[in-house]
Order: C-alpha cells, then structure tokens, then sequence
C-alpha cells in the first residue's frame, strides 16, 4: 500500500525579506473560530468568525506566501492560499479565488480537498481491518483496491497541474501537501522537470532531500563501490568501514536498531548465517540506527550478537542511513572482497541461498571475532589446525 498520506514536511526556513501585501477575504458558515498557518514557518494562529460567518485577514506575506486555512486547529481537512494580493477563500466549498496563482490552485485543490475525508475514511477502515486479523481478506482488498485507485488519481492531479503549468509557483503548496501520494521516481522526474514551484523556499529543502537520496540510491546497482563512513564503536573507538569492507572477505553490513520489532525477528537468520559462514571469512558489521547507547548495547548482549557495531547514535539522522538511503530497517547491504556491492536487501533465505552460493567449497579460514561490549577477540582457527608452536594430534 501506498505511504498513508497527509503528513506534512514541517520545516523552519530561514528567507528573504521582500514584502507582500494581502487581505483574506473568507466565509465558514457554522463556524466560530478558523485555524491558519504559514507552511513555512508552522507557527498556528486563529481568527474569530463573525456572526455573518466571514472573517478576515491581512498583512505582509514576508516571502511567505503559502498560508494553510482549517475549521479544526489539526488541520486534518485544509485548504491553501496564495498570499500575492486579495484573496478570497471559501472553507466549506474548499475554493480560493481572487488571484491569477490562486485560481490556478484552485482547479486542483478544490477537487483534491473534497476527496480527503474519502480517503482517511478508507485509511480508518483499512486499519481497522488488519487490526482484527481480516488482511487479504475480500473486504480488505476491495477497500484497498479503492483506495489505490483513489490516490492514484489524486497524485495523477498534482502531476497534471505541475505539467501543464511549469512556471506557476501555486503548485509548491500542492506538492507540499499531497506529493506524498507520488510514488519516488514519480517525485523524481517531477524535480528533473525543473518546474518553478522546485525553486521555491518551500520545496527546496525538500528537493535538497531528494537529491541526495538518489544519489544515495546509485549505491544500489550491484557493482556500485562502497562509500566510506566513520562511526563508532560500543567501545567509543572510532572505526570506518573501510576497516572491515575490501578487505578480502564478504561483509554483510546491517543497518538495525534496538528498537526494531522486525530487526530483532530477522536476528536469528542473521545469527544463523553468521555462524555457518564466519569460519569460511564471512564478516557482518552491524550498523544501529539507535539514538541511546545503553538500548543499543543492551540488545546486542541480550540477543548475544557477536559480530563487529557500529554506530553514530543518531537515530534516523545516522549518517550512514543518509550516505546508503535507508529509509526503512531491517535493511541490509553485502559487500563482495574488493568493496564492490553485491546486493541490498538480503534477507532470510535470500540472504542464505546467497551465501551459499557465495561460499559453495570454500575452505575455513583462520577468523576472530570481537567481544560486543569489551571489544576483546577471540581467535577462531580452521578445525585440524594448531596453535603456534603446538602440533596437531593425529
């Protein structure tokens, strides 16, 4: 299923200071309070309705021309206007007017304002579902087929006004809100376009993000040399990834967290792997996206992971998550002896047939392996092999 939508990218932006002068002009019939805010700086305020039912505002947009108008102080069914002169703004048809950029936001918004309440509706009876056990059920994909093809073509709208009017800055606030429901090479293309509402100071953090991201992504395509990063140890030693990657041996990274429901579950098959191939040179470094160092080392003596951690205690903002474009744990990358990545995302018994494959008549070699916490390591020798300076018993 598509990413639950309506989850607003709420950032303080730091801005020019041209002024923009603008009255709002609105009518909420049956309302006594309107809830507004900058998308840019998220900074709620409210203005009483009077007894005809209208309200007003005015001031200076500041290069903040984008302000948010709801009857809920949550803001759970909104609409958006331009602050580029005077407005006019109609909260129970969901329509703003006045302006050539607001009517131009208007022709989407109108229609995509009016589907939310649907949408949320389905979200509401999806989760209900698989609350009580009912996934796959009839009722399950038929809601779910319904919502599919809902927000496909409200995110089908966003595309379409982006597309037929590149040069207007009215879609910045309509991809602001309702972009979530694009899929990522949708959004990807959509910033390729150039279209002006990518230059705004609204999206541009936003931009900046997807930039990176695929970049990050390049690092996906096998073949792809691993990127070096610094992180740190339970021990507090500051180590590399270069340190254990290209080394010689295949290294399975694992980006984790204590946390993780799902990454404690995929732990056995990760133990298991690492126990049948680490005398053949196989090597994992486990990557936390922890942000506290006490639940971090706690899983890893609880579950008695005894493979190399590393970690910036970061939590989401773990460098090296940004570096790889994780955005969602358990996740893992395999490494091939000369740094080159294998694959992303091996798991279970991919992650097994892999190795397999990988290690299929390889001898046992001489290995060590660290202590989790004290960072001491025991060597691990071949069977039929002695100690230096002892002889093997035959």
């Amino acid at each position: 299923m598509k990413k639950m939508i309506f989850t607003l990218a709420f950032a303080a932006l730091s801005l020019g200071a041209s002024a923009q002068q603008y009255v709002v002009k609105g009518r909420a019939a049956g309302q006594s309070t309107v809830y507004y805010r900058n998308l840019q700086s998220n900074q709620v305020d409210s203005v009483k309705v009077g007894k005809d039912g209208t309200f007003t505002l005015q001031g200076d947009a500041h290069n903040q021309p984008f302000l948010q108008l709801s009857n809920s102080r949550y803001f759970d069914e909104s609409i958006v206007a331009v602050l580029d002169g005077t407005v006019s703004v109609d909260l129970p048809t969901a329509t703003v007017s006045g302006t050539t950029e607001n009517a131009l936001l208007n022709s989407s918004q109108s229609v995509l304002a009016k589907q939310v309440p649907g949408v949320m509706s389905l979200v509401s009876q999806l989760k209900d579902l698989l609350a009580d056990g009912k996934a796959g059920t009839p009722e399950f994909n038929a809601l779910q087929a319904q919502y599919e093809k809902t927000v496909g073509e409200m995110g089908a709208l966003v595309k379409k006004s982006i597309a037929e009017h590149p040069q207007s800055t009215a879609n910045a606030p309509l991809f602001y809100i309702y972009g979530s429901l694009l899929d990522e090479d949708e959004i990807q293309k959509l910033i390729a376009s150039n279209a002006a509402c990518f230059s705004t100071p609204l999206l541009k953090p936003l931009v900046e993000q997807f930039t990176r991201r695929a970049e990050a992504m390049k690092l996906h395509q096998p073949g792809s040399q691993f990127k070096d990063i610094a992180l740190q140890t339970p021990q507090g030693a500051t180590k590399r990834l270069s340190d254990y990657c290209g080394k010689g041996n295949y290294v399975l990274v694992d980006f984790w967290a204590s946390w993780c429901g799902p990454c404690r579950a995929e732990m056995p098959n990760v133990k298991k792997a690492y126990e049948k191939y680490h005398r053949k040179g196989f090597e994992i470094v486990g990557v936390s996206l922890d942000n506290d160092k006490a639940a971090w080392t706690g899983a890893i003596q609880r579950m008695n992971l005894p493979w190399i951690h590393l970690s910036d205690l970061k939590g989401w903002q773990s460098e090296a998550a940004a570096l790889y474009g994780i955005s969602s744990i358990p996740a893992t990358m395999l490494v091939d002896p000369q740094g080159k990545i294998v694959e992303f995302g091996l798991r279970g018994e991919q992650l097994e047939v892999k190795l397999a494959e990988l290690y299929a008549n390889a001898p046992d070699v001489q290995t060590t392996t660290p202590d989790a916490v004290t960072g001491a390591t025991k060597v691990e020798r071949p069977a039929g092999t002695a100690r230096p300076g002892k002889r093997v018993r035959k």
